[in-house]
């Protein structure tokens, strides 16, 4: 998705698409030893005998070294945010419109795969509109030259070269073009953003054309759903609310350490709870940051979110979209 953001940051950064030659002029010294060109070249012999195309792996022939990918990488953030700036990105009365009239205009869909996969179709369009504005902000960055440069770079190699032959195996079996391939810097593409890794694990061929294209939007929505149900979304329990509290040092603790509960321990703190749970319900303390005092108890159903990108901002965000739907 899928690379997963820091905890409470923002990037801001360039989406231009920059070519350098084969010794790229960096600020720091590149822990690979060898040149790029060598680099592709002993890549593509190793390749060989993983059962690849010709054709796939002549890609890597043209492949281009991207200065700006190990920049962005190793880049330290601009600035923070604190939990209220971050959810006002996102809930504000002009896209809380959109998001319903996206969810209404795709209704027949959206309720379709929460019957198929047995996840909450609000909490699906949510993550659709977060992660790509609905498929207006794929990102342009050619994801073989991302990787590859990430890749050679060496800092997280091994990483980003499993990426990389994941990548290139999409390629293999035809999904979609080579021309289409781009996304974000770090490698996420498609319409939910998924890492090539994620690809394999969890897209799914739901318009039955025997492709799985996350750049249309039918494939990519199921497959957001199929991976939602398989790390362990549960639609029979709510994900739970924001709630008033008085905050102790204990709080803070059981909090720290992510402690569930049963409903019934978290009343004995004075908390009125707006839905009504089972008295077995497990549920954790969330406290997104100290600055503004906003608390939440949350179910397993928030970390399955947390599962898809490990941010309590970006998690609660989804969550709380996901309400204003209701």
């Amino acid at each position: 998705m899928k690379f997963l953001i820091s905890f409470f940051i923002i990037f801001i950064y360039s989406t231009s698409y920059n070519k350098s030659n084969d010794s790229p002029n960096l600020k720091y010294k590149s822990e690979n030893t060898i040149s790029w060109n060598q680099w592709l070249k002993e890549l593509k012999k190793e390749l060989a005998d993983q059962n690849f195309k010709p054709s796939t792996l002549d890609n890597l022939d043209r492949l281009v070294f991207n200065k700006k990918v190990i920049e962005l990488d190793r880049k330290q953030p601009e600035f923070k945010l604190n939990f209220n700036q971050y959810l006002k990105r996102y809930l504000t009365p002009k896209k809380k419109e959109k998001l319903k009239k996206k969810y209404l205009e795709n209704k027949e869909l959206l309720e379709n795969l929460e019957k198929k996969f047995n996840v909450d179709s609000k909490v699906l369009v949510s993550l659709w509109f977060v992660e790509t504005s609905f498929g207006e902000y794929l990102g342009k960055f050619d994801i073989l030259n991302s990787l590859a440069s990430l890749a050679y770079d060496g800092r997280r190699r091994d990483f980003f070269l499993k990426e990389l032959k994941y990548a290139l195996r999409i390629l293999d079996e035809g999904h979609f073009s080579r021309q289409q391939f781009k996304g974000s810097w770090a490698g996420a593409f498609g319409q939910t953003q998924f890492m090539p890794s994620t690809f394999k694990k969890f897209a799914t061929d739901f318009d039955d054309n025997k492709k799985i294209n996350l750049f249309n939007k039918v494939d990519a929505l199921a497959s957001g759903a199929n991976y939602l149900n398989k790390v362990g979304w549960n639609n029979k329990i709510m994900w739970g609310e924001k709630i008033n509290l008085k905050i102790t040092k204990d709080l803070k603790r059981i909090s720290t350490k992510k402690l569930y509960k049963e409903t019934n321990y978290w009343e004995k703190y004075g908390i009125i709870f707006k839905n009504k749970y089972n008295k077995k319900q497990l549920m954790r303390l969330v406290i997104p940051d100290s600055l503004d005092n906003q608390y939440f108890l949350v179910t397993k159903n928030f970390d399955v979110i947390l599962d898809w990108n490990r941010s309590n901002y970006f998690a609660l965000t989804i969550l709380l979209l996901s309400n204003e739907i209701n």
